[in-house]
């Protein structure tokens, strides 16, 4: 079987803003502008006190994890089709 090359992925952009969500009040999150091989882009939100401070690494870690986790709820539907 062929290895399966590594998915990458080029962050555009980080913006820290005021959390939107009710939990959150009074804290911020960090918007995550990221990139795709086939250019398409897409947002993660962080909730800035995971990264806040942090070394690079450890903030590259947290987006990492965060990238992939919306990457693996977003490929789990492509191809499924609906009949109703």
């Amino acid at each position: 079987m062929a290895a399966v090359s590594p998915k990458r992925y080029k962050i555009v952009d980080l913006t820290v803003i005021p959390s939107a969500e009710p939990g959150r009040v009074g804290k911020k999150d960090a918007i995550v502008t990221y990139q795709d091989e086939a250019m398409r882009v897409r947002v993660i939100t962080v909730p800035y006190e995971e990264i806040e401070d942090k070394p690079d690494d450890v903030v590259l870690a947290v987006i990492t994890n965060a990238i992939k986790a919306q990457e693996g709820e977003r490929v789990k539907w492509i191809g499924r089709e609906i009949t109703y």
